[in-house]
């Protein structure tokens, strides 16, 4: 499996992790790294480095053996797909509804606070949320750290998926994290059908 059928899978994958999030710090100071622990059913667990800039953003990711790397870069308006083993990766729009700058998180309908709770020793706002994705509604505990103004943690009702920011490390990042190497080689997105 190689180069398209890779990205498609990655793609899904990267799409349905970051649904929600505002990765995007808000702040001078807010520059950050941490590992992301992604929970599936059965308790299955994935993890993977994220680091913040001010306007951009990197996730890495390992499935099936594979590691896919997602840029977002608000200043350019768009999101990069890399699969390093390959090196290749596709380039796309960053839509609007995925940079969610305001209090709301894409699709957002109903936020409920319930109260401050630290997560990892981060004080945080708990929140309930409900969501509409345009084919099915959400409802989701979330957990904004105060000090970085980003989710560090969310959840299903029933704890059965979330996701949860770990290790966090403030300070500033190198800027080449945020850029495609210049040995990678542009492919184009993969068909539908």
């Amino acid at each position: 499996m190689r180069g398209h059928q890779l990205l498609a899978i990655f793609l899904s994958l990267g799409l349905l992790t970051l649904s929600g999030w505002a990765w995007a710090a808000t702040g001078p100071g807010s520059e950050f790294s941490a590992n992301q622990v992604m929970i599936g059913p059965g308790g299955g667990q994935e993890r993977g480095p994220i680091y913040c800039q001010k306007d951009r953003w990197r996730v890495e990711l390992t499935q099936q053996g594979k590691t896919m790397v997602l840029i977002y870069r608000l200043d350019k308006k768009v999101v990069w797909t890399m699969v390093p083993e390959d090196k290749v990766y596709l380039e796309r729009p960053l839509f609007p509804d995925e940079v969610p700058w305001g209090d709301k998180v894409p699709g957002e309908s109903e936020r409920k606070l319930l109260g401050e709770e630290a997560v990892q020793g981060h004080p945080a706002l708990k929140y309930q949320v409900k969501s509409w994705n345009g084919e099915t509604a959400q409802e989701f505990y979330l957990w904004v750290s105060k000090e970085l103004q980003v989710p560090i943690k969310t959840a299903t009702l029933d704890g059965a998926f979330g996701t949860e920011l770990t290790d966090i490390k403030m300070g500033p990042q190198p800027n080449d994290l945020f850029e495609v190497p210049p040995d990678f080689r542009l492919i184009s997105p993969p068909p539908h059908g």
